[in-house]
């Protein structure tokens, strides 16, 4: 009869599967935009049809294997520059996304430098407009929302609780 071996702690767990590919390049888009940063490329899934359906596994693999599949698609994740015209974003990239920390310059001179989250300002930021009125403070979905102070252009101060964009019962600050 052969030895047995010692009962031992549980397996480790499956390894991780290896992460996407990725790099660093500089992209020209046809409307003339332009990014240069880190990629991620992704793998672009056909989309699953609507409404419940009975299939065979036959049938499933029929349909996977005939269905048009798309290349993979390099998305900006990581940290990057994308400039289209007189607007530009440096910051951080999440599949595609501002998301992170970034400094975003508006055509109209206009900056948001601060936190993003799919897009929109959200979290702590500043906003400063061309005459150099500004808004610091916190950002929810894209408005001001939350503890923030607005300086104006004559540079007057007001502090207090941001709603929606707008500050209702605001206190001058000398």
């Amino acid at each position: 009869m052969a030895p047995q071996l010692a009962a031992t702690a549980a397996a480790p767990p499956a390894a991780a599967p290896p992460p996407a590919e990725s790099g660093s390049g500089r992209f020209f888009y046809p409307d003339g935009s332009t990014y240069e940063g880190d990629y991620r490329v992704v793998n672009v899934l056909p989309a699953a049809p609507e409404g419940p359906r009975k299939s065979s596994a036959k049938k499933k693999e029929e349909e996977a294997a005939a269905a048009p599949a798309e290349p993979p698609k390099r998305v900006r994740h990581g940290n990057g520059t994308y400039t289209c015209g007189a607007y530009s974003y440096a910051g951080d990239w999440q599949e595609d996304a501002m998301q992170g920390q970034g400094r975003f310059q508006f055509a109209s001179g206009a900056v948001y430098m601060g936190a993003w989250l799919a897009n929109k300002y959200e979290g702590f930021g500043r906003y400063t407009w061309p005459d150099g009125k500004h808004y610091e403070g916190a950002w929810v979905g894209g408005r001001m929302h939350g503890e923030g102070a607005f300086v104006d252009a004559e540079g007057r101060r007001w502090c207090g609780q941001f709603m929606n964009g707008s500050g209702p019962g605001l206190t001058f600050q000398l």
